[in-house]
């Protein structure tokens, strides 16, 4: 942290106790600071940083509950550019960078994410104190056994995969965009990354519906057989919500407690005795939001960025715009509402700040 007269020196672009300059550097003043002590230093330390790159928003499913417009097509090279310059100026005081490759679906552009990447590890090479890891959360259609290998030379090694069930389930919601199925094609992908010695970790995000929650067995008797014996492989159940999209309307939604009735009976079909694994992944496990933190930012494919990866097309949502020499043009006001859990040290804030984020922000300019 900057001592008193350095952050006087730093020409804010608003008058918040949490912020960012151009270069995404954190300041935090004094008082704040003397508050901070009861949360993890990682959500808010400058030699921390985790950074959400959507390379495209196309996607080659459409789910049907998805709530993604497909509207942003490629990253262009521009941006690109900016990404590199960013990341650079920013490993200059970094122990730990964490990449999150989002979108659409990352892989649409797997050239893009190699590309950044390469970079990255570059970077790497010349700032030995510097811990990276690359992440992606992806359909795992273009997760071959080729592509997991390209990326794990380059530092990308953590995934999180969707499957919503066995394969007459899953086929019914998770669709291609000509209509055709997907199921076989991820499962195939899988079993070719467990059959291999590469380095990898991979979470399987489980979704279920009021109306799919009974038909899970047979995924869950398939994954018990074909990956828990694997530490690589992980799980997490998550019920499907209402975030927006053209069939948000039709979506039925468990009632919290039922909710959370509904995972504890997965959780112990899947692990039985095994309950307490540590394959065995729940929200819990991160009761601070990414977007709560100062030092987390998304990249969308246009250059604009913003704090989180569902609120795509609110644009509280976006607090600057990327430059092409890695800077950031901050909008005025857009970055302390996001940031209210860990200056007021609210739980409900901390754990999703997009939940109650005011209706108005107090901008003074807009880009």
């Amino acid at each position: 942290m900057l001592n008193k007269n350095q952050i006087h020196q730093i020409n804010f672009l608003d008058n918040d106790s949490i912020s960012i300059d151009e270069n995404g550097q954190i300041f935090i003043n004094e008082a704040t600071q003397a508050k901070l002590s009861i949360i993890s230093n990682k959500s808010f330390n400058n030699s921390y940083f985790n950074l959400f790159i959507l390379p495209t928003e196309q996607c080659n499913f459409r789910c049907t509950y998805c709530y993604e417009d497909f509207s942003l097509g490629r990253m262009k090279p521009e941006t690109i550019l900016g990404i590199k310059e960013f990341i650079k100026r920013r490993c200059l005081d970094l122990k730990y960078l964490q990449i999150s490759w989002f979108g659409g679906e990352p892989l649409i552009t797997k050239d893009i994410v190699l590309e950044i990447s390469e970079y990255v590890m570059s970077l790497v090479k010349s700032h030995t104190k510097l811990y990276y890891m690359g992440d992606v959360t992806t359909n795992g259609y273009f997760l071959d056994y080729k592509t997991a290998v390209a990326l794990a030379d380059v530092g990308v090694r953590r995934y999180q995969i969707s499957l919503d069930g066995p394969r007459n389930v899953h086929d019914k919601s998770r669709i291609r965009a000509d209509g055709s199925s997907t199921f076989d094609r991820i499962w195939t992908n899988l079993l070719a990354i467990r059959d291999s010695l590469l380095p990898v970790s991979i979470l399987l995000r489980i979704h279920f519906s009021v109306d799919t929650l009974e038909l899970l067995d047979p995924l869950l008797d398939d994954i018990k057989k074909e990956f828990l014996h694997d530490s690589r492989f992980a799980v997490f159940f998550k019920a499907i919500e209402r975030l927006g999209g053209v069939n948000e309307a039709s979506i039925k939604v468990f009632p919290e407690a039922e909710k959370e009735k509904a995972i504890k009976s997965l959780q112990n079909k899947l692990f039985g005795e095994k309950v307490d694994s540590s394959a065995n992944k729940t929200l819990t496990d991160n009761p601070i939001c990414y977007a709560s933190r100062p030092n987390s930012l998304i990249i969308r494919a246009n250059g604009d960025v913003g704090k989180c990866t569902v609120a795509l097309y609110d644009e509280r949502n976006k607090i600057a715009t990327l430059q092409s020499d890695g800077t950031l043009k901050l909008i005025p006001g857009r970055l302390a509402p996001w940031l209210r859990g860990i200056e007021e040290l609210d739980p409900a804030a901390l754990a999703c700040p997009l939940v109650g984020l005011p209706s108005k922000m107090n901008t003074v300019s807009s880009l």
